[in-house]
């Protein structure tokens, strides 16, 4: 029973390390990130559960071993969960941000468990890390096949048999680009470029002509041509930055000493990142995708800014997992001026900046005393293990971990982590203490001779196993509902996808985002019925609809308090419901504040509220509009709702004016003619009218609203000819609509 018990536990910490790196799957809307943590999570908890029913039902004595970096891992992940106590969204800081998953506490605790588990069930590191090197090579491999199109072509070949073999590969695999590392190729690139380095401190260990170096040396020259295919900057960083470091550490500890030429390979390594750094060397034209990666300044700059924000943020940050929020509240103005403003990143630049954001500087500082202390001790152990001169090879068999280990540690500054790169974190890290040996100790508690102490441990592990099972069966339907959420994501707007997503919500009412889509569809479903006539409306179920939309987007923004998504969903509601729903435009207005406090440089938030309070206080919303225009100055929707405020205050000539400035500075924009088209006929310039709506729907001949006015001019210059031309336009784009039929048929007797 011990052996099975033993067995089991070192095979889950083999599967997991094995496939973690590889494992996806087509079925949920994220395909990487969300399986790999539910993989991790499966086979921990399996390998815990048989570590701890051993100990108890069959070694009778709880055995636990003691290492230098169990107190600073403690304190880590106590600040961890503090953070989440006081977190500003304390979903997001437990299961991870959604699409991301791998910053809340539970992946947090998964890693954790996986060292605990390693440092205490394994006694040799060199088997695990030709695991790890096994999955590194089927990476490699995968990824090759997509990037020249042979994964491609098998799925097209698939395709065409598919009537006698029912299996064809997932879409996901079938693009160029595709690897299972993390869906990007910057984080493959950041992945190979910690496995080259690792492999540098294998080679440099291993004898001339045996068969493992040749592997390596191919494994090598295959990571490399990848990197170059890539050429992503953060990878060449961690391979010249780690390497530069390494190479000084063994001339400064003269590690190799006679066999000093063995440098000479991470030498020529450092040169070559150096090459594609510097020169923009890259020497292949595979146009791969891309993915939008924040500015490392800005990072830096979001991450001091939320861990000043408050007091309680210095302590212990805004909350693991919560970088979207940091990012949207302490992001500068000047980040309007890129021209990816619009996006809201829910990932940082670097590592290290999240830490300090999220957990504060005291989460900061336990991290890199954590670090710190490892690196003392290697250092330490360098230092007694060097090999005397007559020596062919150093002797110190942890140097590819420290090398890994190092990598990773440069990766932690110019590059986000994900699940591939947290979990290789501490693998390496628990196999470097491994390797230690004489620091490590081991702590025995007898159960057998305090019978009611083994009844504790009995009943304790009882609570394990209930527990686990328990977090089997919520694991399965938060991704049972993901896959139906995936599912309703491709079908066009309509009952049936709203059906999908509310079985999505009813499973996992815990992800804000499932009931921020949920309540736009019913609100997709509410507009659809206040477009009907009078006759066909229904007002019962316009107001059932009407009242989902609200009730499902104000839960949105208890589940997710942080999120700015949420808030403008609730306030959007309001705002276009404002028409058949008493009082929407004060709560859409508390919403877009609410949403306001989150972003405070969003231009769009701010002329999203400057138009609710355009109905009742025009003076509030110049204010608004004024405001965004200060954080963005050519946020065109700002400035048009500016000059039509003037219109509300029934100053025309000055709305006018203001227009005609717009009209000048944007001569082709759609939206700034169409409005002064519309200006000048309220103003009775029915001619100037005319003129404006006519380049408008050249410009765009699907404009609805421009057919329509174009129409009510020229039945006002008594053109009724072109008038009905105009509105069958309309009739063509929006069939039924039968405010338009009934001016047709006027103007047709």
């Amino acid at each position: 029973m011990g052996n099975m018990f033993n067995r089991i536990t070192k095979l889950c910490i083999y599967l997991a390390v094995f496939l973690i790196p590889l494992w996806f799957l087509p079925f949920s809307f994220e395909q990487f990130e969300f399986n790999k943590q539910l993989l991790l999570g499966l086979l921990l908890s399996i390998a815990f559960f048989c570590w701890i029913a051993k100990m108890v039902l069959v070694d009778k004595e709880l055995k636990f071993k003691r290492t230098p970096l169990d107190i600073f891992i403690g304190v880590f992940l106590l600040i961890a969960i503090l953070s989440v106590i006081f977190s500003v969204d304390r979903g997001s800081s437990l299961f991870g941000f959604y699409g991301r998953f791998s910053d809340g506490l539970i992946g947090l605790i998964n890693v954790v468990l996986l060292y605990f588990l390693i440092t205490n069930n394994l006694t040799a590191e060199n088997r695990l890390l030709r695991t790890f090197s096994w999955s590194a090579f089927f990476v490699i491999l995968l990824s090759y096949l997509s990037i020249f199109g042979v994964l491609g072509k098998l799925s097209n070949y698939l395709s065409m048999i598919s009537d006698k073999l029912s299996f064809t590969l997932p879409s996901v695999m079938t693009g160029v680009g595709f690897n299972p590392t993390g869906g990007s190729m910057e984080v493959l690139a950041v992945f190979l470029a910690v496995f080259t380095v690792f492999l540098v401190g294998r080679i440099l260990l291993e004898s001339r002509g045996k068969l493992s170096g040749i592997i390596n040396y191919l494994l090598l020259i295959a990571s490399l041509i990848l990197l170059a295919i890539i050429d992503f900057t953060a990878a060449w960083i961690v391979l010249l930055v780690s390497l530069a470091l390494f190479v000084a550490m063994a001339l400064w500890k003269r590690i190799f000493r006679e066999r000093v030429g063995r440098l000479m390979l991470p030498i020529l390594l450092v040169i070559l990142a150096g090459v594609f750094l510097f020169v923009n060397a890259s020497i292949f034209n595979f146009q791969l995708p891309k993915e939008e990666i924040l500015e490392q300044g800005l990072s830096w700059k979001v991450g001091f800014g939320a861990a000043t924000g408050t007091v309680k943020n210095g302590f212990i940050g805004s909350g693991i997992g919560t970088f979207f929020h940091d990012f949207s509240k302490y992001k500068p103005v000047a980040f309007n001026e890129s021209d990816l403003w619009q996006m809201r990143f829910n990932k940082p630049a670097n590592r290290i900046s999240e830490v300090l954001g999220t957990t504060g500087f005291l989460g900061l500082i336990s991290y890199i005393a954590l670090i710190g202390m490892f690196l003392l001790i290697s250092l330490v152990l360098l230092q007694i293990t060097t090999p005397k001169p007559k020596s062919q090879i150093p002797t110190f068999k942890q140097l590819p971990l420290l090398m890994g280990f190092l990598a990773l540690l440069v990766g932690q500054f110019v590059f986000y982590q994900n699940t591939t790169l947290v979990m290789m974190f501490w693998l390496f890290l628990a196999l470097s203490v491994v390797s230690w040996e004489k620091p490590v100790s081991e702590k025995t508690f007898s159960l057998q001779k305090f019978p009611e102490l083994s009844l504790i441990a009995t009943a304790v592990l009882i609570v394990i196993g209930l527990g686990i099972l328990g977090t089997y069966y919520l694991s399965y339907k938060v991704y049972r509902a993901d896959m139906i959420y995936a599912q309703s994501q491709k079908m066009a707007l309509g009952p049936e996808r709203t059906a999908l997503i509310e079985k999505a919500v009813e499973l996992n009412p815990n992800f804000a985002q499932y009931q921020a889509i949920l309540a736009r569809a019913y609100l997709n479903e509410a507009l659809g019925e206040m477009r009907k006539s009078p006759e066909e409306q229904d007002s019962l179920a316009l107001q059932a609809m009407t009242a989902k939309a609200i009730d499902v987007a104000r839960n949105a923004t208890e589940r997710g308090p942080g999120q700015v998504a949420t808030w403008e969903t609730l306030g959007m509601i309001y705002r276009d419901i404002r028409l058949v729903a008493s009082g929407a435009v004060e709560w859409g207005i508390k919403s877009f504040r609410g949403a306001i406090e989150l972003e405070p440089t969003n231009p769009v938030l701010h002329t999203e509220l400057g138009k609710l309070l355009t109905i009742n206080n025009t003076e509030e919303a110049k204010e608004e509009f004024e405001r965004a225009k200060g954080l963005k100055p050519d946020y065109l929707d700002a400035q048009i709702q500016s000059a039509l405020i003037y219109e509300k205050e029934e100053n025309i000539d000055e709305a006018i004016r203001k227009m005609e400035d717009l009209s000048l500075e944007y001569p082709f924009t759609t939206e700034v003619l169409f409005q002064l088209g519309r200006l000048y006929f309220n103003a009775d310039r029915i001619d100037d009218a005319i003129s404006q709506l006519e380049k408008v729907v050249s410009f765009m001949p699907n404009h609805s609203n421009a057919f329509y006015s174009l129409g009510v001019a020229y039945k006002e210059k008594g053109e009724d000819g072109k008038a009905i031309e105009a509105f069958e336009k309309v009739l063509e784009l929006n069939p039924g609509n039968p405010d338009v039929q009934a001016k047709i048929d006027e103007l047709k007797k």
